[in-house]
């Protein structure tokens, strides 16, 4: 017996060890700084040094193996003041010259106009599990590469960080905003020779969360916003500044070529929408390593592509050469006090034109509502009208099937009509309807006023053991399709989902003789404060009439809400929901 106990015992002292193990961080940041400096010149620097303990083989050959900084050399001068790596036993690893490898940024790979930028890759050399990562270098630009002093920064690391110095210097002479959010940090400020420093120092961060959908707007991520402009108006005009005019001669002879088919406004929007997203490829450089410049629209237009920044100067300017009044506008990252919002805290840069009674919210590279659209958690801003609040329209979430589905035992087809809510039709082209699963083909498809869609589809059945499943048609964008329905349990981070879901369907089954409907008869109703779901399955005669909706309260849920949403949307999720059960006598 005593034998038996101690084995008891010794097997839960490994369980214990085990779980400590997996519980504990792959790394841990000792004393990671950082420091933003605009000299009285207009020169900046930036100071960034770290001390990264390795406790994992996967932070020692995967996680933290590099690191990366992004530079223009025709402007700015990397200095490496220190990199090596201390072993657990203190024998100290300098960083060879051959573990400093300049590349070409991904980013800047099909923008030859961009191939100047510089990626440093630091490889760390002599690591080992309670080996330490010291990096420290300075990054120094010219005067005029960069505007102003501007900052934008999520506080959290990979791995949890002891503490965490941050510091803002400036003439005194500037005006210099800051916002520190999600985080309790009060700074030090002190004024040396006309220079304002304000300096935070933070202790004892979490890692960042490796949930999915984690972000900023979500309004939960601890992140820094600094600024030197007067205003985030006067960064945007200095943004705007570089578009093109409204006279321009070239914007005006490609607009009249673009739209000499269109008969109304709509169809001159949509053809100049279709040519700057299609026939101009992406570049997915940001507009920081761009250095807050944008090329000339002659440039973008014989080069056949351009930054997210290029292809909206282009977007606008062509609209408004065809006699579309548009405007650029800024969607922000964050809600932070609004001075120290500077260029760095813009999202996406969007192209809003209102035509026809319709308002048109446009990413230059999609032909979907831009993202700013369906958001309304950050700010968006005018360039055009710089400093003023753009309002944007609330756009239809609905997603409504009425379907009729006639089935043999070889095939099931159906009669759909939809409607569909502006958030999730295409500014060009067509609505692609879908059906849940399986080998489908969608034979027909007209619309009717915008969002009324009418389809028809076929989908082939084979029976197995005497029986059939049909899958119910339901639209592309259910959220039944998504990684929603396949979450976690618990989440300790707030989510925001895509819109305030508002589905419903209905489907009339007519059954020929010789088959039974198998699915259970149903009548199930979900509610809580998250919202609800309703499932139900009844049989009339020779016809099966299935009904299903979900409705959700919000967009944005808190942990605390989590739990109502997910039991929600894993019922919604469910394969069985969406799926009917047939016998084949």
């Amino acid at each position: 017996m005593t034998n038996i106990i101690n084995k008891f015992a010794l097997l839960l002292c490994l369980l214990a060890l085990t779980a400590s193990v997996f519980a504990a961080s792959e790394a841990e940041y000792k004393k990671p700084s950082k420091a933003y400096t605009l000299n009285t010149d207009g020169s900046q620097e930036f100071h960034y040094s770290m001390e990264l303990t390795l406790f994992t083989h996967t932070a020692m050959n995967g996680t933290y193996g590099e690191s990366f900084i992004v530079y223009n050399p025709q402007y700015q001068t990397l200095k490496i003041n220190a990199s090596y790596t201390k072993q657990k036993d203190g024998n100290i690893i300098k960083t060879p010259d051959n573990a400093f490898v300049e590349v070409l940024p991904r980013a800047a790979a099909d923008a030859p106009a961009y191939n100047n930028l510089k990626e440093m890759v630091v490889v760390h050399t002599g690591l080992e599990l309670g080996a330490t990562i010291y990096l420290d270098y300075t990054l120094i630009t010219k005067p005029g590469y960069l505007p102003e002093l501007d900052v934008y920064d999520e506080l959290l690391q990979s791995s949890p960080v002891k503490e965490y110095t941050i510091s803002l210097s400036a003439p005194e002479s500037k005006p210099l905003s800051y916002t520190l959010q999600n985080i309790a940090g009060k700074p030090a400020v002190t004024t040396t020779n006309g220079m304002k420093t304000v300096t935070w120092k933070l202790s004892n961060l979490p890692a960042s969360s490796r949930e999915l959908l984690v972000m900023a707007k979500n309004g939960d991520v601890p992140f820094l916003t600094a600024s030197t402009y007067a205003s985030n108006a006067d960064a945007l005009k200095a943004l705007y500044a570089q578009f093109a005019p409204a006279t321009d001669v070239q914007l005006s002879a490609i607009a009249a070529n673009l739209t000499e088919d269109a008969k109304n406004d709509t169809e001159k929007l949509q053809a100049i929408l279709k040519h700057v997203s299609e026939n101009l490829g992406n570049s997915h450089l940001s507009l920081q390593d761009a250095g807050y410049k944008i090329r000339p629209v002659s440039d973008v237009i014989y080069s056949a592509y351009g930054t997210e920044a290029e292809k909206a100067n282009l977007l606008n300017g062509l609209l408004n050469a065809a006699g579309i009044k548009a405007e650029t506008a800024a969607s922000y990252q964050v809600v932070a006090n609004p001075a120290s919002c500077g260029l760095s805290a813009v999202k996406e840069l969007v192209v809003i034109a209102n035509v026809d009674g319709k308002q048109y919210v446009m990413s230059p590279s999609s032909n979907q509502m831009a993202s700013a659209g369906w958001h309304n958690q950050t700010p968006v801003i005018s360039l055009t009208n710089a400093g003023t609040p753009v309002s944007i329209n609330t756009p239809s979430n609905e997603l409504s099937y009425k379907v009729t589905l006639s089935v043999t035992p070889e095939k099931a087809n159906a009669k759909v009509d939809a409607t569909i809510g502006s958030a999730f039709l295409p500014y060009y082209g067509d609505y692609i309807p879908m059906y849940s699963g399986g080998d489908k083909e969608v034979k027909e498809v007209k619309t009717n006023n915008g969002t009324t869609i009418f389809f028809t589809s076929s989908q082939p059945l084979k029976a197995n053991n005497g029986y059939v499943m049909v899958s119910l048609p339901n639209a592309q964008q259910s959220l039944a399709h998504s990684y929603y329905c396949m979450m976690n349990s618990e989440r300790k981070t707030n989510l925001l989902l895509p819109c305030k879901a508002n589905e419903r369907y209905t489907y009339t089954v007519e059954i020929p003789v010789g088959m039974k409907l198998s699915t259970p008869k149903t009548a199930k109703v979900i509610e809580n404060a998250a919202g609800e779901v309703v499932f139900s399955v009844k049989q009339n005669g020779n016809k099966a009439e299935v009904e299903r909706s979900l409705q959700l309260n919000s967009q944005l849920y808190t942990p605390a809400q989590y739990g109502n949403l997910r039991s929600l949307l894993t019922e919604w999720g469910n394969t069985s929901n969406h799926t009917l059960l047939l016998s084949v006598d």
